[in-house]
């Protein structure tokens, strides 16, 4: 650890020299890492948006008194122990349940893994070699994006590292209240998330290690472990949630492929943080330079056979990682985050092997320092742009523009109507819109997942809700677990009209109009480019016999399409209006089967009939509109078109007139759709 100066009275500098002797210590520089990790994980915290489905699902389990939260968390498949429940409980009867002050629970388990770490890699490395460990948790992208969210992932990484610690000095020291430490710790941790036992399994791998001088210590262990065991055992038979999910045992993939893609994106989530706040470049040098420092640790734990605990541990995070998978869970960054604390005693190896030469505490101080920066860096735009959730917005633009029956009409429907298809959407919904009873109906698709929804349950409630209402809002999440057949859109696009499709972080929200029997006919006979033909075009423009159309609302078209001959382009068609002053208002659609397969994989012959509908904001100006369509094709551009529809002959013009429209004010009181 030390070099020698050249020179008459040469002495030796170390890192207590470089860092300066009397004025920083290793504890002082754990201490100034500790704040810099509170200052990160505090930054923004306001800013970070709604909660996400996991989030919101903590809220409302933490909202019931304990037993209640005991029993309805043994009855969810899939669901988590009940303690952190139960903590923040208390939480959230002290100081509310807004989105920052939830969040914040968890942000003191992740600032303690800061100094816990540096304990842990003293039990292998100088002081300062071990201060590298904090540095690499208290900047870790992974810790920090999950040490600000309102799950018990920081939580439990704590009880983890704890436990890893408290393992280690019961195998030096003997001494029991380490062991009845050691105990505690897993049995409390355990109860707060069963990652907990990764540590365990850590522990077990590592016992080889302990087993030539320390065998009786070992034994004690085991016979430990059977009783920690045996505590935790009462849960497990009491959760009939963790026994309905057994029977996805064993569905998952593990192809070659899948795993391949699965490695490609962990290494980069272990060392970077997740994808979408990563920047490019930067991240992939630094996870470079990152994963050569951990591999250099792997091999200075091998040869110095001290850490093995390490070795374990990482391992056992691995093969939880693949239990998962073989339960057909899609892969997470999150299932990865109980390994960044061995990853920064890893790397605090590495860098105590670094060789007695001249400037190795320069070295290691400027590496520390790269440790430090880069992966702040790497994730800038985690600390300025990014939010976590928006299923806020989605329930406000419900809320502003979802309408009873229109005043003076009676299209024999009912009010607007929310479909949530997808799972746990109930509490999400709830959340953010707690009096929607007084705007809509909610119809849930399915209502319980597992199992996914079925066809004969999608035809039931939406032919039902379809029946019973002018206009379904639809809120598509999580649909790999609860439609993976993508039934519930191929039921909408071919018996409704879609008005608007917009892209949430939390889901994708979707406005269909329903039959109601007032479209205008347009019929005829038009060749596109002699590739396709349409026979029949129809919408919900100007009628003498009914009155106008009011803005906040959508105009419905209906195209029938064959196919002349095969092509391998994607037809694409567009719809636009023009009305006062010139406005216009469009938009463009693929064309599709009932099997959702674009115009690249049609026969020829067969008449597909298309539905979609043109949305018109509130703020639309009143008066007459003229409706117009166009195909476009590969180029961009719209395709020639002749033949005759509904008494106008085309010569290869470029676009169809479909007809007049006449729009007028929202008859009832709606905000701006923007």
């Amino acid at each position: 650890m030390r070099m020698t100066a050249r020179g008459e009275g040469a002495h030796p500098i170390s890192w207590s020299d470089l860092m300066g002797r009397r004025s920083i210590t290793p504890g002082l520089a754990v201490l100034g890492l500790v704040v810099i990790g509170s200052v990160l994980r505090l930054w923004n915290l306001e800013g970070l948006g709604d909660f996400d489905f996991d989030e919101v699902a903590s809220v409302w389990y933490a909202r019931a008194d304990a037993p209640d939260i005991i029993a309805n968390i043994a009855r969810a498949p899939f669901e988590h122990p009940p303690l952190y429940y139960v903590a923040l409980n208390f939480w959230t009867s002290w100081f509310g349940e807004s989105e920052p002050l939830v969040r914040a629970f968890s942000i003191p388990f992740g600032v303690l893994l800061i100094p816990l770490s540096y304990r842990l890699a003293r039990c292998y490395v100088a002081p300062w070699s071990a201060v590298v460990a904090a540095v690499v948790v208290a900047t870790s992208p992974l810790l920090i994006f999950f040490s600000r969210e309102a799950r018990m992932y920081a939580p439990a990484a704590f009880f983890a590292v704890l436990s890893l610690w408290l393992f280690e000095r019961s195998m030096r020291s003997g001494r029991w209240r380490d062991w009845i430490g050691l105990s505690a710790c897993i049995i409390v941790g355990a109860y707060v998330d069963f990652t907990v036992a990764i540590a365990v399994i850590g522990m077990i791998l590592a016992l080889p290690w302990h087993w030539r001088l320390r065998r009786r210590r070992v034994l004690l262990f085991l016979a430990l472990g059977v009783l920690g065991g045996a505590s935790i055992l009462p849960w497990l038979l009491l959760a009939r949630g963790v026994q309905d999910s057994l029977p996805a045992f064993g569905t998952g993939d593990l192809g070659g492929q899948v795993l391949t893609e699965i490695v490609r994106a962990a290494w980069l989530d272990l060392l970077v943080g997740v994808e979408e706040v990563r920047g490019g470049r930067l991240s992939t040098v630094f996870a470079i330079g990152a994963a050569a420092v951990v591999l250099i640790g792997v091999a200075v734990v091998i040869a110095r056979r001290r850490g093995g605990l390490m070795l374990g541990y990482v391992a056992a995070v691995l093969a939880f990682l693949g239990v998962l998978l073989v339960f057909d869970k899609p892969y997470q960054p999150r299932y990865l985050l109980p390994a960044i604390p061995a990853i920064g005693v890893l790397t605090a190896l590495a860098i105590d092997a670094l060789p007695r030469v001249p400037m190795r505490a320069a070295v290691g101080a400027l590496t520390a320092l790269m440790l430090l920066i880069g992966p702040v860096a790497a994730n800038r735009l985690y600390y300025t742009e990014y939010v976590r959730g928006d299923y806020r917005s989605i329930t406000s633009t419900i809320e502003n523009l979802a309408r009873p029956l229109r005043p003076d009409r009676d299209d024999g429907k009912f009010r607007d109507a929310v479909v949530l298809a997808g799972p746990w959407q109930g509490w999400f919904w709830r959340h953010y819109f707690p009096n929607f009873m007084e705007k809509v109906d909610v119809w849930f698709l399915p209502d319980e997942v597992p199992p996914a929804v079925e066809a004969t349950e999608v035809e039931a409630k939406l032919s039902r809700a379809a029946q019973n209402h002018r206009r379904l809002w639809v809120v598509l999440a999580g649909l790999d677990q609860a439609d993976p057949g993508n039934l519930t859109e191929r039921w909408l696009s071919t018996h409704l009209w879609q008005a608007r499709s917009e892209v949430y972080r939390n889901g994708v929200l979707q406005l269909y109009m329903t039959d109601v029997l007032d479209e205008v006919g347009r019929t005829g006979h038009v060749n596109v480019n002699d590739d396709f033909i349409t026979s029949s075009m129809n919408f919900t423009g100007h009628r003498y016999d009914q009155g106008p159309r009011e803005a906040a609302d959508a105009v419905r078209f209906t195209i029938d399409l064959a196919a002349q001959q095969s092509v391998e382009y994607d037809l694409k068609i567009r719809i636009w209006v023009r009305g006062p002053g010139g406005v216009i208002y469009g938009k463009d659609l693929f064309a599709h089967d009932a099997d959702l397969q674009r115009t690249s994989a049609w026969g020829t012959g067969e008449t597909h009939v298309i539905r979609t509908a043109l949305w018109i904001p509130p703020e639309a100006p009143p008066g007459d509109y003229q409706t117009y369509m166009a195909f476009i094709g590969p180029n961009g551009l719209g395709m020639p078109l002749w033949g005759e529809l509904a008494g106008i002959t085309y010569k290869k013009e470029n676009f169809l007139a479909i007809g007049a429209l006449v729009i007028e004010p929202p008859s009832i009181d709606v905000r701006s759709s923007r």
